[in-house]
């Protein structure tokens, strides 16, 4: 789906000239749909004002992208109690960070994050890039030497894998779980040599694909910190904002000098009129009153608008489509396991896009 084509199409030019963008108008998930459309090759890092925008955001990008090129980048959480949320900011974090490290250049991806978690500090690009270890299908190595590696990289060795920084071994296979990934590693031996290499469930211990290659890689947030996120990104790295506002004396910003900025919301120091306005609206809030929304709808219709209503569950959408048919409304499309996280209207392309979660 197209949203807000006009205006984005002047965004993409206006991002192909090397020059800072203003945008205005551009409300709620309107904004990370125009992002993946216009988001250039390359690192894409978005900023947002807090962690709750950055995970809808991330959230988002995942259902509106190919989702693995999607990272959040969250602050260590050195603070936090619940060990797995801790445990699971570590891989979202040693991901983010070995990405922007690693990435094949011209490969387009999505760093998002925020200003906690971009203050902090972080190991060296050559760090990085050390304590990534990689394993390929039918590569040799000896069960000492893979035993020695993970020692080394810190992973401790248990009965069964539960969480990053885990290994466990079992007659001639080997359980991995990286700090780089959601899910461990399984790699079958015959001899000296890796057979297979899968991802699995933990719970079920099932396999849940096959894959060429397992990536290896240690808590980073463990490692000597010297500089700052911005310092390890590459220099043609495209930098999505708000209008930055309540950020914009802390230090990471200051550092973020000498990249192009697209700016999702207009500065205030910033004449308004300069901006690529997009025309976007939110939607009203429905809070289950099912004969408002049907009328909306209806309305949207009739005025030409196509109408989009988006849900992660089919179940919820068929729950939709029944409530619909009760108010005898026009009954619009539903995008099934494309999840957003807020309604808009483009006024200009006439669409009209709900949630389910909102509705209910």
């Amino acid at each position: 789906m197209v949203v807000c084509e006009e205006a984005a199409n002047k965004l993409s030019g206006g991002i192909d000239s090397g020059k800072n963008q203003f945008c205005r108008g551009l409300y709620l998930s309107a904004r990370w749909f125009v992002l993946s459309r216009t988001a250039r090759k390359g690192l894409n890092m978005v900023v947002l004002p807090d962690r709750d925008s950055a995970e809808y955001c991330a959230s988002d990008l995942y259902h509106l992208t190919d989702g693995d090129c999607v990272f959040f980048l969250p602050s260590q959480g050195r603070n936090m109690e619940n060990s797995n949320f801790k445990s699971s900011n570590s891989v979202q974090r040693t991901s983010a960070i070995q990405k922007i490290t690693c990435a094949p250049a011209g490969e387009r991806c999505f760093i998002v994050s925020y200003p906690e978690a971009l203050e902090e500090k972080a190991p060296d690009r050559k760090s990085v890039e050390n304590s990534v270890v990689r394993l390929k299908k039918g590569e040799e190595i000896s069960f000492s030497d893979i035993m020695e590696l993970m020692g080394n990289s810190g992973f401790e060795k248990v009965d069964f894998v539960s969480c990053p920084g885990q290994f466990a071994i079992r007659g001639s296979i080997i359980d991995i779980f990286s700090f780089s990934y959601n899910f461990p590693y399984r790699l079958s031996f015959f001899g000296d040599e890796i057979e297979s290499i899968s991802v699995f469930d933990c719970n079920t211990q099932l396999s849940t694909e096959k894959v060429e290659e397992a990536e290896i890689m240690k808590d980073m947030s463990e490692e000597e910190s010297v500089g700052s996120i911005v310092e390890i990104l590459p220099k043609d790295s495209l930098i999505w904002l708000d209008s930055s506002d309540v950020y914009r004396e802390k230090e990471f910003f200051k550092a973020l000098d000498g990249f192009q900025k697209v700016f999702l919301d207009t500065p205030i120091e910033i004449d308004r009129e300069e901006a690529i306005d997009f025309g976007t609206s939110p939607q009203p809030v429905f809070n289950k009153n099912f004969e408002l929304l049907a009328a909306d709808i209806r309305e949207r219709i009739e005025e030409g608008y196509k109408v989009f209503i988006y849900g992660e569950k089919e179940s919820q959408l068929n729950r939709v489509s029944s409530i619909l048919s009760e108010q005898k409304c026009p009954i619009p499309e539903f995008i099934p396991g494309k999840n957003i996280h807020a309604g808009f209207i483009d006024r200009r392309e006439r669409i009209c896009c709900y949630t389910d979660h909102e509705i209910f």
